[in-house]
């Protein structure tokens, strides 16, 4: 039997020193993949890195541009649309993947049909969420370096970039997969290179505060059940009253408190479809709602 066919996806924003260590990772890759990158309006010359380096890889290529920042969701979304592989492995553009990664997560997910999505263990730091050890059955699957069955993808519609720009899509996409009948695993002995820790932009840590904030309360409006509420009072306590942030940052959070209520008609109209059912997986608490 022929091995499965795998699509590697990946977005790019403001990221040229990213692009050569990227690259590297990707070719140690021993699985045979095919390769889709987006560049999402690059301002640092991202985009001119990417097209002089992609000419020279072994492996087939296809590269697009975006002549605007669409996000991560969106642009997962298009880059799965212009494959056919079997699979689609998300990786993040600052992810170093090991290079028997790939092949750990899909010996994983053939050999059970019902895994949606196989998530590897991110080093040095990794998100802290309950598993089961005995059948890797996790409550969510991060997005940075995960490889999910395209039938699994589709069936969903994808990740909801209608709503979800950057952060907690990847927790409303393995909520609904599990949902559907799918299983979302974590496989601790795939390994990839990837440090949230760094210290980061003050920028680039405002945008990562506002839209954590802002999609917390949108799995909330989608996914809560009875007995729910306290999360939510909790989550709004600690961002508004704790000394923990600054009144700059309480600003941007009540900014995005506001933006979230015109998207509040199109949860309800979904949590229909999606929230109106229990699951054991499904745990507001293993969510930045909680932290």
């Amino acid at each position: 039997m022929s091995p499965p066919t795998i699509d590697i996806l990946t977005v790019f924003h403001d990221g040229r020193h990213l692009v050569e260590p990227y690259l590297e990772s990707v070719r140690r890759i021993r699985t045979p993949t095919t390769l889709y990158l987006l560049d999402n309006a690059s301002k640092d010359g991202t985009a001119e890195a990417l097209g002089n380096r992609v000419a020279g890889l072994d492996s087939a290529c296809h590269f697009f541009r975006s002549d605007r920042n669409d996000g991560f969701a969106r642009g997962i979304n298009l880059l799965a649309r212009q494959g056919r592989g079997e699979y689609v492995f998300l990786v993040n553009p600052d992810a170093e993947v090991a290079p028997d990664c790939l092949d750990r997560l899909i010996e994983r997910a053939e050999a059970d049909p019902g895994i949606a999505i196989c998530e590897a263990r991110q080093q040095p730091t990794e998100h802290p969420k309950a598993y089961d050890p005995s059948t890797g059955e996790t409550t969510w699957c991060s997005g940075a370096a995960a490889l999910i069955r395209r039938t699994a993808f589709d069936e969903v519609g994808g990740f909801d970039d209608r709503i979800f720009f950057m952060y907690c899509e990847d927790v409303d996409l393995s909520w609904k997969l599990w949902l559907s009948g799918w299983k979302c695993v974590y496989v601790p002995e795939a390994l990839v290179g990837h440090d949230t820790s760094q210290p980061r932009p003050r920028w680039r840590r405002r945008m990562e505060n506002y839209y954590s904030f802002r999609n917390s309360l949108f799995l909330f409006h989608r996914f809560a059940r009875k007995g729910d509420l306290s999360i939510l009072l909790g989550f709004l306590l600690k961002r508004f009253m704790s000394r923990r942030y600054s009144l700059t940052g309480k600003a941007l959070f009540t900014i995005a408190f506001a933006d979230h209520i015109r998207y509040i008609p199109y949860l309800v109209t979904t949590r229909r479809k999606w929230g109106n059912r229990a699951h054991s997986w499904i745990r507001l608490t293993e969510t930045s709602l909680s932290e």
